[in-house]
Protein backbone atom coordinates (compact mmCIF):
# COMPACT_ATOMS: atom_id res chain seq x y z
CA UNK A 1 0.00 0.00 0.00
CA UNK A 2 2.82 2.42 0.84
CA UNK A 3 4.49 1.73 -2.51
CA UNK A 4 1.25 2.47 -4.37
CA UNK A 5 0.94 5.79 -2.52
CA UNK A 6 4.45 6.86 -3.57
CA UNK A 7 3.89 5.71 -7.16
CA UNK A 8 0.87 7.98 -7.35
CA UNK A 9 2.50 10.90 -5.53
CA UNK A 10 5.87 10.81 -7.35
CA UNK A 11 4.61 12.15 -10.71
CA UNK A 12 2.84 15.00 -8.92
CA UNK A 13 5.97 15.95 -6.98
CA UNK A 14 8.15 15.81 -10.08
CA UNK A 15 5.85 18.35 -11.73
CA UNK A 16 6.34 20.75 -8.84
CA UNK A 17 10.12 20.56 -9.26
CA UNK A 18 9.99 21.63 -12.90
CA UNK A 19 10.26 25.36 -13.49
CA UNK A 20 7.75 25.00 -16.32
CA UNK A 21 5.04 24.03 -13.82
CA UNK A 22 4.92 27.40 -12.14
CA UNK A 23 1.49 28.85 -12.72
CA UNK A 24 1.41 32.62 -12.94
CA UNK A 25 -2.22 33.35 -13.77
CA UNK A 26 -4.82 34.50 -11.26
CA UNK A 27 -8.40 35.75 -11.27
CA UNK A 28 -7.73 38.49 -8.70
CA UNK A 29 -8.17 42.09 -9.77
CA UNK A 30 -6.22 44.47 -7.53
CA UNK A 31 -7.58 48.02 -7.13
CA UNK A 32 -5.99 50.99 -5.38
CA UNK A 33 -8.04 54.03 -4.38
CA UNK A 34 -6.14 57.31 -4.70
CA UNK A 35 -6.72 61.01 -4.10
CA UNK A 36 -7.48 62.84 -7.33
CA UNK A 37 -5.36 65.90 -6.63
CA UNK A 38 -2.24 64.35 -5.08
CA UNK A 39 -2.22 60.75 -6.32
CA UNK A 40 -1.61 59.51 -2.77
CA UNK A 41 -3.36 56.37 -1.55
CA UNK A 42 -6.74 57.24 -0.11
CA UNK A 43 -8.77 55.84 2.76
CA UNK A 44 -11.95 54.33 1.32
CA UNK A 45 -14.98 52.93 3.12
CA UNK A 46 -16.64 50.08 1.25
CA UNK A 47 -20.08 49.09 2.46
CA UNK A 48 -20.39 46.39 -0.17
CA UNK A 49 -18.97 45.37 -3.55
CA UNK A 50 -20.85 43.00 -5.85
CA UNK A 51 -20.12 41.51 -9.25
CA UNK A 52 -22.98 41.17 -11.74
CA UNK A 53 -23.84 37.60 -12.60
CA UNK A 54 -22.12 36.22 -9.52
CA UNK A 55 -23.48 35.39 -6.12
CA UNK A 56 -20.30 36.69 -4.52
CA UNK A 57 -20.47 39.69 -2.27
CA UNK A 58 -16.99 40.96 -1.55
CA UNK A 59 -17.99 43.08 1.43
CA UNK A 60 -21.06 41.83 3.19
CA UNK A 61 -23.96 44.11 4.11
CA UNK A 62 -24.80 44.24 7.78
CA UNK A 63 -21.20 43.77 8.79
CA UNK A 64 -18.93 46.58 9.84
CA UNK A 65 -17.95 48.49 6.67
CA UNK A 66 -14.49 47.68 5.43
CA UNK A 67 -12.22 50.67 5.64
CA UNK A 68 -9.31 50.44 3.24
CA UNK A 69 -6.67 52.64 4.82
CA UNK A 70 -4.23 52.88 1.95
CA UNK A 71 -4.46 49.17 1.12
CA UNK A 72 -5.68 47.57 -2.06
CA UNK A 73 -9.06 45.97 -2.69
CA UNK A 74 -8.76 42.49 -4.19
CA UNK A 75 -11.77 41.37 -6.23
CA UNK A 76 -12.30 38.26 -8.35
CA UNK A 77 -13.14 38.56 -12.02
CA UNK A 78 -15.68 36.30 -13.69
CA UNK A 79 -13.49 33.51 -15.12
CA UNK A 80 -16.30 32.32 -17.43
CA UNK A 81 -16.72 35.63 -19.25
CA UNK A 82 -14.53 38.31 -20.82
CA UNK A 83 -15.90 41.14 -18.69
CA UNK A 84 -17.07 41.79 -15.14
CA UNK A 85 -19.35 44.55 -13.84
CA UNK A 86 -18.72 45.61 -10.24
CA UNK A 87 -20.96 47.80 -8.13
CA UNK A 88 -19.22 49.62 -5.29
CA UNK A 89 -21.51 50.71 -2.46
CA UNK A 90 -19.81 53.66 -0.80
CA UNK A 91 -21.30 55.83 1.96
CA UNK A 92 -24.09 57.83 0.31
CA UNK A 93 -23.46 56.68 -3.25
CA UNK A 94 -22.95 53.80 -5.67
CA UNK A 95 -20.39 53.59 -8.45
CA UNK A 96 -19.98 50.95 -11.14
CA UNK A 97 -16.88 49.73 -12.90
CA UNK A 98 -17.06 47.40 -15.92
CA UNK A 99 -13.75 45.83 -16.92
CA UNK A 100 -12.93 43.66 -19.90
CA UNK A 101 -10.07 41.22 -20.42
CA UNK A 102 -8.77 38.57 -22.75
CA UNK A 103 -8.68 34.89 -21.77
CA UNK A 104 -5.94 32.76 -23.26
CA UNK A 105 -5.25 29.10 -22.59
CA UNK A 106 -1.52 28.55 -22.22
CA UNK A 107 0.05 25.12 -22.36
CA UNK A 108 2.65 24.74 -19.62
CA UNK A 109 3.93 21.20 -20.19
CA UNK A 110 2.72 17.69 -20.80
CA UNK A 111 3.01 16.87 -17.11
CA UNK A 112 1.44 20.08 -15.83
CA UNK A 113 -1.25 20.74 -18.41
CA UNK A 114 -2.42 24.27 -19.14
CA UNK A 115 -3.75 27.37 -17.44
CA UNK A 116 -6.01 30.25 -18.38
CA UNK A 117 -4.12 33.55 -18.53
CA UNK A 118 -6.00 36.85 -18.21
CA UNK A 119 -4.53 39.88 -19.95
CA UNK A 120 -5.42 43.00 -21.94
CA UNK A 121 -7.36 44.35 -18.97
CA UNK A 122 -9.28 47.49 -19.92
CA UNK A 123 -12.07 49.66 -18.56
CA UNK A 124 -15.25 49.40 -20.60
CA UNK A 125 -17.34 51.79 -18.54
CA UNK A 126 -17.21 53.46 -15.13
CA UNK A 127 -19.02 55.97 -12.94
CA UNK A 128 -15.85 56.89 -11.05
CA UNK A 129 -14.25 60.26 -11.81
CA UNK A 130 -10.97 58.88 -13.06
CA UNK A 131 -9.67 55.33 -13.55
CA UNK A 132 -6.28 54.25 -14.79
CA UNK A 133 -4.97 50.81 -15.79
CA UNK A 134 -1.45 50.35 -14.40
CA UNK A 135 -1.03 46.63 -15.07
CA UNK A 136 -3.16 44.86 -17.66
CA UNK A 137 -2.32 41.27 -16.63
CA UNK A 138 -3.77 39.36 -13.70
CA UNK A 139 -0.99 37.42 -12.00
CA UNK A 140 -0.36 35.58 -8.74
CA UNK A 141 2.03 38.40 -7.77
CA UNK A 142 -1.08 40.56 -7.35
CA UNK A 143 0.40 43.83 -8.46
CA UNK A 144 -2.04 46.74 -8.64
CA UNK A 145 -4.09 46.54 -11.84
CA UNK A 146 -6.35 49.59 -11.54
CA UNK A 147 -6.09 52.91 -9.77
CA UNK A 148 -9.35 54.70 -8.99
CA UNK A 149 -9.05 58.41 -8.27
CA UNK A 150 -11.66 60.10 -6.08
Amino acid sequence: MKKAFWLILLPLLSCLDQPDCIRTSDTALVIDFRKLLTGEKDTTILLQVTAAGADSIFYSPGNVPDTLRGVSAILAINPFDVETLYTFYLPGRERTLRVGYTKEARFISEDCGSEIFYSSLHVIDTEFDSVRIVNNQLTKNRFVNIEIFK
